[in-house]
């Protein structure tokens, strides 16, 4: 195949493959804040120990973005040296996604010790307040246990001779209020572990599938920065420049000796020329 035609294919598929790196940052933008929405519900009570991987997910949605356009830009005006930061940039990109798969899946493993601390230290500051004076009905604890459903660290039995909250109630008869028939059996510590291992684990695959495919055309881009410098040292244009760069080259003396003209023998003989006469040295007039 002629190398115009090599790159004519090649660009095509370095825009094929740059509409697919914009649907991963797409999807990295969307999975990271659906990650962080949901971590939103216990933010107060892991503090910011467990959301790191996903909003660096979230933050290379953007940068994504840029390499997209950095592509198509260096496509069209044939740059090899934007060619070669994208591609560069690139790799860059999809080894800190997948770092993130195996720090997320290290902190998965820690879980739930990791996150007892947190809750126990939080759970005895709300049980302080809530045994001296009303707490708050839209308190951390109150939001979290009536949204995940659940009662206390390890179960009902944490509240001791203290009434149930109007959070613990599966059924509450009115809102805000304690008295209740029902109540969740479940303890916190068991239905937020588990969703911040769901959640981890979504964040592992979901940044180790956008890394395998954000590395599929790699390749593409790499093979055709080199196309580039081929055409670049075969077109005519850049041939006749080179030739016109050598002619004027400095030449050495050596150079010099040879380029001069051979002396004309001019024969006494030939019409229309004349003799040269020149100076005897002293020696030959004796």
């Amino acid at each position: 195949m002629a190398l115009p035609k090599k790159i004519k294919c090649f660009k095509y598929l370095v825009y094929s493959y740059v509409f697919l790196l914009a649907l991963t940052g797409a999807a990295q933008i969307f999975l990271g804040t659906s990650l962080l929405w949901g971590h939103s519900v216990y933010y107060g009570i892991v503090q910011n120990k467990l959301w790191a991987p996903a909003a660096i997910l979230l933050c290379l949605g953007p940068v994504t973005f840029i390499l997209c356009w950095m592509g198509c830009q260096a496509t069209n005006q044939r740059k090899r040296c934007l060619l070669g930061m994208f591609a560069a940039l690139l790799v860059a990109c999809i080894c800190v996604q997948f770092i993130i798969c195996g720090w997320s899946l290290a902190m998965r493993e820690n879980l739930p010790t990791s996150v007892e601390i947190f809750i126990d230290d939080s759970f005895v500051e709300f049980l302080d307040k809530f045994s001296r004076t009303k707490v708050d009905n839209l308190h951390l604890w109150n939001r979290m246990q009536s949204q995940l459903q659940c009662c206390g660290v390890d179960g009902p039995l944490d509240y001791r001779r203290l009434s149930l909250p109007w959070s613990c109630c599966s059924r509450p008869e009115h809102a805000y209020e304690s008295a209740c028939d029902t109540h969740y059996k479940r303890g916190c510590l068991a239905v937020v572990s588990e969703q911040i291992k769901s959640r981890l684990l979504i964040t592992a695959f979901g940044a180790a599938i956008i890394a395998i495919l954000q590395s599929l055309g790699i390749f593409c881009a790499v093979h055709l920065t080199i196309l580039f410098g081929k055409n670049d040292n075969t077109h005519p244009m850049n041939m006749n420049r080179k030739k016109k760069q050598q002619q004027f080259l400095p030449l050495t003396i050596q150079d010099k000796r040879h380029d001069l003209p051979s002396p004309i023998n001019l024969s006494p003989s030939a019409p229309g020329q004349r003799v040269l006469k020149t100076a005897l040295p002293p020696a030959m007039h004796k």
